[in-house]
């Protein structure tokens, strides 16, 4: 067997040191301790070469199986299974006396066969392009469902600023006027005063708040309830849907529960809407002057006119507070609406999209196109069917018989199956890679073919992306080898061995690959640093069987310690003389 260098050093050599993991013997240090030696090896610079060996069988790229043009009678077959023919040559002679046709009928069975094809295919097309339009059709709806969700967010987020607004303003508006009407009244006035704004007070940072409070919440549930509405009006929709395609027992309950939960979430709805507007219609009044006019001495209050309009003013101000936010609850009130029309055609253009369009399958078609195959060969006319024969079948191309089920003397109809021909100029060998080699392998990637004791060159044609099971459940990827030059010792069906050169990595730093070290923190080295044992974290590349690339970590010329032994980090060690090594490896 010839050698292969599994590592191309581009710079210098590999040295390594002196046989032996640790050398007892040693220099002595200051302190009269033996230091022992370690043996290491010098990152260089080289190539690091990849390869994946596998087997696999050898196998036709191409391969053709011939049937019978014409019903007749077979005078002469020139081939056996397994020979080997010539592109051109002819395989088989067949008799002409009995060939007759009904053309007309024929003719008239393959219109039939080709209208009905069409026929079938127009429909297929139509159901097709209804799915298409479909989901063209979801993705633009989806798209105007979250607008308007975002639409009615913002509503409510309005409705509750409108609200805050209002009371705040309001709260601003009656402190002012009530200071003014405190500083404008006489002291008989100032007592009244007092208990009003008090009264006030409380009305306005206690009473209506919680008016307000209690009304948004009840607003909050009306609007959760139109949603809950909503989703179970999609819910009866989409189940509708699905019994109208499948009107089986367990559709029929489901049609029937999503109906329950949709007359539930509707009275629900409608019982929140109606304790908003009740909730709304009691809006609490205001503290009124004329509910304070009485002083602690039990004379009424009278103005002098020049104050006369100041309670006034401070009732109005605070009673802004219930500000009307009718036109945008009017407003939300359309938007759910529409959007539970939005959701609602969005469940059916689903249900269109995702549902089986009984579309014409390829085998379908295949086999209609093979039925009207067969009716074009009835359709021959006599002329052409006995031209047929006397032109018999010859080999397309150079290649080996196989498959062969007709015999000399049997009488044959159209489209009997004779015999395969697999091409013997385009051969390939199949093999499977452990997913622990995939990664490595790519398209157009060399390789060398090994039949028969002969080597042959290769190059990979086809990687699957689609993975297998072998005998033992481990994942396995198909791999063609196309053989660059076959010849005529190349037997199909056979075992081949086939060595890909896969990833190659060149001119990089490298080290032999047992001194790289692999940890839960990634892998590292061992060098000597000033004489002490310390670990270094490194990056690696490619990795051959020999040899690892160092990305980072170790600089070249950099001694790394081959082998520890005994010795632990942070001890002291010194290097052994290294040797020599050249990196070639017998195969």
């Amino acid at each position: 067997m010839k050698k292969r260098k599994k590592l191309i050093i581009g710079i210098g050599v590999v040295a390594v040191a002196a046989a032996g993991s640790i050398v007892v013997l040693g220099q002595q240090a200051q302190d009269g301790q033996v230091i022992p030696q370690v043996e290491v090896v010098q990152a260089v610079r080289g190539d690091v070469q990849q390869t994946v060996e596998a087997s696999g069988t050898v196998v036709s790229e191409e391969e053709k199986t011939y049937f019978s043009p014409v019903n007749a009678k077979v005078d002469e077959i020139s081939f056996h299974e397994g020979e080997v023919v010539k592109a051109g040559e002819k395989l088989v002679d067949f008799n002409l006396k009995d060939l007759q046709r009904e053309e007309k009928k024929a003719a008239m069975n393959l219109e039939s066969g080709r209208l009905d094809m069409k026929n079938t295919l127009n429909k297929s097309d139509k159901a097709v392009q209804k799915q298409k339009d479909a989901q063209g059709n979801v993705s633009e709806l989806e798209q105007k469902v979250e607008d308007q969700e975002n639409y009615v967010a913002n509503l409510k987020a309005q409705l509750a600023q409108a609200t805050a607004d209002a009371q705040a303003r309001a709260s601003q508006e009656a402190a002012r006027q009530a200071a003014a009407a405190q500083a404008a009244q006489e002291a008989q006035q100032q007592e009244i005063q007092r208990q009003y704004v008090e009264a006030m007070t409380v009305w306005q940072n206690e009473t209506l708040p919680a008016y307000q409070k209690q009304l948004n919440e009840l607003s909050v549930k009306a609007n959760q309830a139109l949603t809950d509405y909503n989703q179970a009006e999609n819910t009866y929709q989409m189940a509708f849907q699905a019994w109208t395609a499948d009107p089986s027992d367990i559709n029929a309950d489901t049609l029937s529960q999503a109906e329950s939960e949709r007359s539930e979430a509707q009275v629900a709805w409608q019982n929140a809407q109606t304790a908003y507007e009740d909730y709304k219609a009691q809006e609490p009044a205001a503290p009124q002057l004329t509910d304070f006019a009485s002083g602690s001495n039990g004379s009424d209050f009278v103005s002098d006119g020049t104050n006369s309009g100041s309670y006034e003013q401070v009732s109005q101000g605070t009673s802004s507070a219930a500000v009307d936010t009718s036109g945008i609850e009017s407003a939300l009130e359309q938007a759910s609406s529409d959007l539970a029309e939005m959701q609602s055609e969005l469940a059916s253009q689903k249900a269109v999209a995702e549902a089986d369009p009984g579309a014409v399958t390829e085998e379908e078609k295949e086999k209609m196109q093979i039925t009207n195959n067969l009716s074009e060969l009835d359709q021959m006319s006599a002329e052409e069917l006995v031209e047929a024969a006397k032109k018999g079948i010859s080999a397309d191309f150079n290649g080996v018989v196989s498959g062969v089920s007709v015999v000399e003397g049997a009488t044959v109809t159209q489209g009997t199956e004779l015999f395969t021909l697999q091409n013997t100029d385009h051969v390939d060998v199949n093999v499977n890679v452990s997913k622990y080699d995939y990664d490595k392998i790519e398209k157009n990637q060399k390789a060398e073919i090994t039949l028969a004791g002969e080597t042959y060159q290769g190059t990979v044609r086809e990687i699957s992306h689609i993975a297998s099971q072998n005998e033992k459940g481990a994942s396995q990827i198909s791999v063609k080898v196309k053989f660059d030059h076959p010849d005529e010792n190349v037997f199909l069906g056979v075992d081949a061995k086939v060595t890909i050169q896969a990833k190659k990595a060149e001119d990089v730093i490298v080290l032999p690959a047992e001194v790289v070290n692999i940890g839960k923190e990634g892998s590292f080295c061992y060098v000597l640093e000033e004489g002490v044992v310390t670990r270094k974290s490194v990056t690696t590349g490619l990795s051959s069987d020999d040899y690892t690339e160092i990305l980072s970590g170790i600089d070249e010329g950099e001694m790394v310690i081959r082998d520890l032994g005994t010795l632990q980090e942070g001890m002291q060690a010194q290097a052994a003389d290294p040797v020599a090594e050249t990196g070639e490896d017998s195969q």
